[in-house]
């Protein structure tokens, strides 16, 4: 059945190529969820007058990196319900009779003596906020380790070679990041994207995922391969 909705999906469009197809293939074995993203990401990317095109695909590159450490190594990230602790430290600063409008803030000077440049905040406020920034430190995950994480994931061999796939490690988190950047910085219109670098990054996107579900990074000459297509 996914053999033949892939053949046909082939047919139907010029840019499924082989290794897109094989691609979409592992995805849907094995994140099925975000195979659809994937596939919908391509077809917005393949489609000339898709509005919102940059947009969308980004955040479709985005929850793939993501959401796939999960994915294929079975463990949840630590999530951290931000704005639940906050609303619960500005319960806390309101009922010490803090301020909000950064009064508190003003140096203090006595008649002899220079302003003071500590602000005086109640014990309880300030093991409240301790308590949020220890619990965030705790769950915090960096990009880096998560795709480590990932890389070692798809593969347990990788993990007895971390340095051998740094590389790629780094290719990853570089690519993901272009994107996320369009994600999170305002853009009026896709105008303000080049329409041929977010088709270029989305296919070094591509073949750096391809790296993973193909293990490129087993010989030197083929990682060479892909770090020379994301540096031309």
């Amino acid at each position: 059945m996914v053999g033949d909705r892939i053949l046909e999906d082939s047919q139907a469009e010029p840019y499924w190529s082989s290794f897109r197809l094989e691609l979409k293939g592992w995805l849907k074995r094995n994140a099925p969820a975000l195979e659809e993203l994937y596939d919908g990401a391509l077809q917005m990317l393949y489609s000339p007058r898709f509005p919102g095109k940059a947009r969308f695909v980004a955040h479709a590159v985005r929850e793939i990196a993501n959401r796939l450490p999960e994915t294929i190594t079975g463990i949840k990230g630590q999530r951290f319900e931000w704005q639940n602790k906050l609303d619960g430290v500005l319960v806390s600063w309101e009922r010490a009779g803090l301020s909000l409008d950064g009064s508190m803030l003003e140096p203090i000077s006595g008649r002899d003596s220079a302003p003071s440049t500590d602000v005086l905040v109640p014990r309880k406020v300030v093991q409240d906020i301790v308590e949020v920034l220890s619990e965030y430190a705790a769950g915090r995950e960096t990009n880096r380790e998560k795709a480590r994480r990932l890389f070692e994931g798809v593969d347990p061999k990788n993990q007895a070679a971390r340095e051998s796939f740094t590389p790629i490690v780094t290719q990853w988190l570089s690519v993901t990041d272009w994107f996320m950047k369009i994600v999170h910085v305002p853009v009026n219109t896709d105008a303000a994207v080049d329409a041929s670098e977010l088709q270029r990054q989305f296919e070094l996107f591509e073949i750096t995922l391809g790296a993973l579900t193909r293990e490129f990074f087993k010989t030197i000459g083929e990682l060479d391969a892909i770090l020379e297509k994301a540096n031309a």
